[in-house]
């Protein structure tokens, strides 16, 4: 979809760039088209973004990506994800500046050892949880728990010689991740996209879905201006 909003700009301009783009995007009048823009360029990017950040170890990317985000949890009311932003940026500012840029250069690990790999420490934690949940019996008592966490990474490289003995294979991959390929249907769906001129400004008017048979809510129109509104209240009524 994104090249499909870029595409109403290629074809009339004569001479196309980066910044041409931006500046002729952002003076379009179509609702729809703006509306469009904001969720691909805008909140989509972001957790493409953060997905990178985290894989990749970059703190600075990840904090702009949930700042894109992050007026997402006010126009919904989501509380709980506004109390965790939050709380997450005051901590942070409250830390020594050594302590906290140790943090953001190490909020996420590479446990495989693939640059393309990293991840959060929550993910981690629940994946040393998922580990633990294996070596207790199905209604574990306390000592059961602390016999596992106690004993896991002994456990853990015992596993790993008997099923080199055994020559079986681990499931788990130590490679690099390949994803699925979605070109096919990608093309389609552009295909449709071009055919419809859904997204080309000039040619569509009209403020509904792709098929033409729903009408999308008017309050979609000022959904980032409110989102956005909303979230600068909530943090004003937190510290003001």
């Amino acid at each position: 979809m994104a090249m499909e909003l870029v595409w109403p700009y290629v074809v009339s301009a004569s001479n196309p760039s980066v910044n041409g783009f931006l500046d002729w995007a952002k003076n379009q009048k179509n609702e729809l088209y703006k509306l469009k823009y904001q969720q691909i360029f805008w909140y989509l990017q972001a957790i493409i973004n953060f997905r990178t950040s985290v894989r990749y170890n970059q703190p600075l990317l990840k904090s702009a990506a949930r700042r894109i985000f992050a007026p997402i949890w006010s126009a919904r009311r989501h509380p709980i994800y506004q109390a965790i932003e939050i709380a997450d940026e005051e901590q942070l500012i409250s830390l020594r500046p050594e302590i906290r840029q140790i943090i953001k250069n190490n909020s996420v690990v590479a446990r495989s050892g693939w640059s393309n790999q990293h991840q959060g420490l929550d993910a981690i934690l629940e994946e040393v949880n998922k580990t633990l949940k294996t070596l207790i019996p199905p209604i574990p008592a306390q000592k059961h728990w602390e016999m596992a966490a106690r004993n896991c990474t002994k456990f853990m490289k015992l596993r790993k010689k008997l099923f080199a003995t055994m020559g079986y294979a681990d499931s788990k991959s130590s490679g690099p991740r390949s994803r699925p390929d979605y070109e096919e249907e990608s093309q389609r769906f552009r295909i449709r996209l071009r055919k419809t001129g859904f997204l080309n400004p000039n040619l569509n008017h009209s403020f509904e879905g792709l098929d033409k048979n729903n009408k999308l809510s008017v309050q979609m129109k000022s959904f980032s201006n409110k989102a956005q509104a909303q979230r600068i209240n909530y943090i004003k009524g937190k510290f003001g």
